[in-house]
């Protein structure tokens, strides 16, 4: 293929087949429904800079090959995964940062493992061993978001590249590159918002009714880092305790609890779903059900966790369903994790501004192609 050439000619690309195959996927891999999607890249690409970039798309244009974006794929979205022929994984090798007027200013390839995520409003669940960039580009809650807000509520500059050029946004306007799964461009530069946080410490609670629990959740909301609402079955299945019918797993800044590993946030938090899913095989769906619909799941028997969270000042809890064979909640909101679409998690808000700005840049749909509808 021409284009391979032309790139092996600048860059560092690799066209095995045991690399293609294993940087054409992401954790997506649980979800059978997104498999069944993936193609296998022509080949992968570092880029070391932004002119390797820049040089990069010039090389797009000429040849019109499909781009995907990855970082370290630990999304579980499909968002790293190609869904079309002739396409090409892209992978910045752009690992500097530095902390500069109360802020992280970040290249997108640096490792959750090399900050101070103490430090970080919000941070992935799979922090132990994603990027940055792949969190801004992929991801959405994470630690802190019950507190902080999600992602986009704390990424306050971030920098991208495309065939048309580059593009610098800050503080509202990051929403039109925020969480686009790459579909938008190459994101060489993020700056993040930065807080002081003490140690975290986990608190259990036990009641009968998920009323009770609720009640408790709003008490304790202030004060809390993160909180889950977890039904007897799903608690069980993360640690073999003597679980009540509802159960609130709190996390809060301080000394006065059990300290918390970064294996312990990984299942206490919304990790949960994943280890379940990972050890049961079960099927999963997840809504964002309003809180005082939550009242709803007493009628309801089975492996449920409800993570409290906000987006956009709005409070609400992230629900997952195992083990169900369809959704038990009707009439809310589907956060749907078999879908390798945004429109299907996006809020339309947001949505929009990501697909103004992916139709002035991007209207051929090249970059990380059938991710977005419009």
């Amino acid at each position: 293929m021409d284009y391979i050439k032309e790139l092996k000619k600048r860059f560092k690309v690799a066209t095995d087949l045991e690399t293609r195959e294993r940087y054409s996927k992401d954790y997506g891999f649980i979800s059978p429904k997104l498999s069944k999607f993936r193609k296998i890249a022509d080949a992968v690409v570092w880029l070391y800079s932004e002119e390797e970039i820049k040089e990069f798309f010039k090389i797009q244009q000429d040849y019109h090959f499909y781009i995907v974006e990855r970082g370290n794929g630990t999304n579980t979205l499909g968002g790293a995964m190609p869904i079309k022929e002739k396409s090409v994984i892209v992978i910045p090798e752009m690992k500097k940062f530095e902390v500069l007027n109360g802020k992280l200013i970040s290249d997108p390839s640096v490792e959750f493992n090399d900050l101070d995520v103490s430090s970080l409003p919000v941070y992935p669940t799979s922090f132990n061993m994603a990027t940055i960039g792949g969190f801004v580009a992929g991801g959405s809650l994470g630690i802190g978001s019950l507190k902080y807000g999600a992602v986009w509520d704390n990424v306050n500059m971030i920098k991208v590249v495309n065939q048309k050029g580059e593009y610098t946004f800050y503080d509202n306007d990051v929403k039109k590159v925020v969480q686009s799964a790459g579909t938008v461009g190459i994101i060489t530069k993020i700056g993040f918002r930065l807080i002081k946080r003490d140690k975290i410490v986990v608190k259990n609670y036990k009641f009968k009714k998920v009323g009770d629990a609720i009640n408790k959740a709003l008490d304790l909301i202030d004060e809390a880092e993160f909180i889950s609402i977890r039904s007897k079955e799903m608690a069980y299945n993360i640690s073999n305790e003597n679980w009540d019918n509802w159960n609130l797993i709190v996390g809060f800044p301080g000394e006065d609890g059990k300290p918390v590993t970064s294996a312990d946030i990984i299942t206490t938090f919304a990790g949960a779903y994943f280890t379940v899913v990972n050890k049961k095989k079960v099927s999963y769906y997840s809504v964002d059900v309003k809180i005082e619909d939550l009242e709803k799941l007493d009628k309801i028997k089975g492996m449920i966790d409800c993570e409290l969270a906000r987006s956009q000042g709005k409070l609400f809890s992230h629900t997952y369903f195992l083990g169900f064979s369809e959704i038990p909640l009707q009439n809310e909101k589907v956060f749907n994790l078999h879908s390798y679409k945004i429109n299907d998690r996006v809020e339309e808000d947001r949505l929009k501004k990501i697909i103004d700005f992916k139709k002035v840049v991007d209207p051929e749909d090249y970059i990380n192609p059938g991710k977005i509808e419009y």
